[in-house]
């Protein structure tokens, strides 16, 4: 295909010279000559380049396509103002064939750039409608309901440009400020054209197409352009600035002139000027501002920066979730195009969130609360321009000292809900070796030990006074072991502890079963689970399927326990009357929550069509 461009090219560009030395011959110059014969050597020269870039090759194909159809037309208009043989013909192509180089420039063109596809698929009927609105006009000219659908049309490809930047990473917006930057040139223009002189206007005129057209060309194969968006910046305060003079000009002179009833003399543009002086420089802030912010985020709000932070982390709990929302947002801040959060573990970096990409050679800012170093906040420099400056750094230090406070206290929290779910699986674990010991140890000797007495007393004579001491003495030992008998069953749930967390949640389903309530039991993967899980859950199951029956006036009850992913999952669903909206919470749910969440777990309780209750505990390596 780029053998076929060069060539179409070539040919292209040949016709349009031939054509310039027809016009020249019969009319001489002349500004729309000009105008038409740069554009098909813009134009082509462009879609050639472009196709010979994979980024490009749908945008390149574009304009050499416009380019082509220019060029037909100067050569057919050389030979038509010559009045040659067929010269009838000639002008009646280049009465239509310029809509090929003109409709898809304000259409077509913004809809594919820069990659040559929509911004989504939703959006190809819009460069479509292009290229029916280009055979229209080309068709029938523009009649009022033609140039309607020209003009929606193109306002629809202007706004695909506007969804492609919302939804585009730092380069696409880089290539899309260089059309940006074109534009910025024609709005100027067309602002000044009762300003300007007739030929200065028109020399305008001849670098509109001209000036979009390289633009985009730029934007493809060299949005890397170093300090590009520097002079993007600096251009379009420049030309803001230059339009507030302009419009704020004509606006006091029309103003002084209308109260004067007078027509405008030197003395009222003086005032006017003078009044339009006195806000430029409050203009210049304005738009300088703007662009800065758009280039450099937060650099001159560092309190809306610190305002943000402090927002995104308002519900971040965890420090990899810290970290997560903090990369991101440190990156809009300073427009970087890629920022790592790197902790220490063991004393080793690890990266444990990511935004972008961010290059070689990253600032290294370190992440330090109460004298401790937690790791390091990694930013890219900005590719292409202005490095930062004392503003950023300051910047980058402040967000760095906030993050790093967050982190640190979302690490004492883990530490926290560490030690206190090892407390509890221990003392649980304690608990049920306790139990253990008891039930087969000091609660069988105790046993023993009354049986062994009564038997002595039984060979003593009745109501001698050994028999009766006898007696209170076994009478003491059974009351001991009954002691010991209430101790194991008050130390944890006696069918937990007995037939293991299935079997007792089974036997739990099976006497509800029996209350004709249709209660079911689904087992997906259980294995035994720690003891403080398996006491948990089976409290967990009891409180839910009793609030089922007793206050829901459920019919069915469906309970499932399924591990996977190193965590055990309760979940009890009922088709009862459900909690409502707005409940309060009490003692049962309060009770729930709190045995789940003293071991780390998770806890939800919703209503739809019934309630339904989930609890999530986390399990400790086997």
């Amino acid at each position: 295909m780029n053998r076929a461009a060069q060539v179409l090219a070539a040919v292209v560009l040949m016709a349009t010279a031939v054509g310039t030395v027809f016009v020249l011959r019969a009319t001489g110059m002349q500004w729309a000559l000009a105008q038409n014969a740069s554009q098909a050597l813009v134009h082509t020269v462009a879609g050639v380049a472009l196709i010979r870039s994979r980024e490009g090759s749908r945008i390149g194909l574009v304009l050499l396509s416009m380019g082509t159809a220019v060029g037909v037309q100067v050569l057919l208009w050389g030979y038509a103002v010559n009045h040659w043989p067929g010269w009838e013909a000639a002008e009646w192509v280049t009465g239509w064939i310029w809509a090929f180089f003109f409709v898809p420039f304000f259409t077509v063109l913004p809809a594919l750039f820069p990659d040559g596809r929509p911004a989504t698929p939703r959006w190809w009927p819009v460069v479509w409608a292009g290229v029916v609105a280009t055979m229209l006009v080309a068709v029938f000219g523009t009649p009022d309901v033609v140039a309607l659908f020209l003009v929606v049309v193109a306002l629809l490809s202007l706004a695909s440009l506007v969804v492609r930047w919302v939804r585009s990473g730092p380069v696409a917006r880089r290539q899309i400020m260089f059309l940006l930057y074109a534009a910025g040139y024609v709005l100027l223009v067309e602002a000044a054209v009762d300003l300007l002189p007739h030929h200065a206007l028109q020399a305008a005129f001849l670098l509109i197409p001209i000036a979009p057209t390289i633009a985009i060309a730029l934007a493809v194969l060299r949005y890397r352009l170093y300090g590009i968006d520097l002079v993007i910046r600096r251009t379009f305060v420049y030309l803001a600035v230059t339009g507030l003079a302009f419009s704020g000009y004509l606006a006091a002179v029309a103003a002084f002139g209308t109260v004067l009833s007078q027509a405008v003399s030197p003395q009222v543009a003086l005032v006017a000027a003078a009044a339009v002086a006195a806000l430029i420089e409050s203009g210049r802030r304005v738009f300088q501002h703007r662009m800065s912010g758009i280039l450099y985020g937060y650099r001159d709000r560092p309190l809306d920066a610190l305002a943000e932070l402090r927002r995104q982390l308002a519900e971040a709990a965890t420090v990899g979730e810290i970290a997560r929302r903090s990369a991101p947002l440190v990156a809009a801040a300073l427009r970087s195009p890629g920022v790592t959060v790197e902790l220490l573990t063991d004393g080793v970096p690890e990266e444990v969130a990511r935004s972008g990409e961010p290059g070689p050679d990253p600032i290294s800012v370190p992440l330090v609360a109460q004298s401790e170093r937690l790791g390091a906040l990694m930013v890219a420099p900005r590719a292409g321009r202005e490095p930062y400056d004392e503003k950023d750094l300051r910047l980058i230090s402040e967000l760095s000292h906030h993050i790093a406070a967050a982190l640190a206290a979302a690490r004492l929290s883990a530490e926290l809900d560490r030690v206190r779910e090892r407390a509890i699986h221990s003392t649980a674990e304690e608990r049920r070796r306790l139990r253990q010991d008891l039930h087969d140890g000091l609660g069988p000797l105790l046993s023993g030990a009354g049986l062994g007495l009564d038997g002595i007393r039984r060979g003593l004579e009745t109501g001698s006074r050994e028999e009766s001491d006898l007696q209170i003495i076994s009478d003491q030992v059974r009351l001991a072991a009954r002691e010991v008998r209430r101790i194991i069953d008050a130390m944890q749930p006696g069918p937990v502890a007995d037939l293991g967390l299935v079997q007792a949640v089974r036997e739990h389903v099976r006497r509800c079963t029996a209350l004709d309530v249709g209660c079911t039991l689904t087992v997906s993967g259980v294995v035994e689970p720690p003891p403080a899980v398996a006491e948990a859950a089976y409290l967990v199951v009891l409180e839910a399927v009793t609030n089922a029956l007793r206050h829901a006036g459920a019919r069915t009850c469906a309970v499932s326990l399924r591990q996977a992913g190193g965590s055990l999952t309760v979940e009890i669903r009922d088709d009862g009357r459900g909690i409502g909206a707005g409940y309060v919470a009490g003692v049962g749910i309060s009770s729930m929550r709190g045995r789940v969440a003293s071991i780390g777990g998770r806890f939800a309780i919703t209503a739809d069509r019934g309630t339904t209750v989930t609890a999530v505990f986390p399990l400790e390596s086997q």
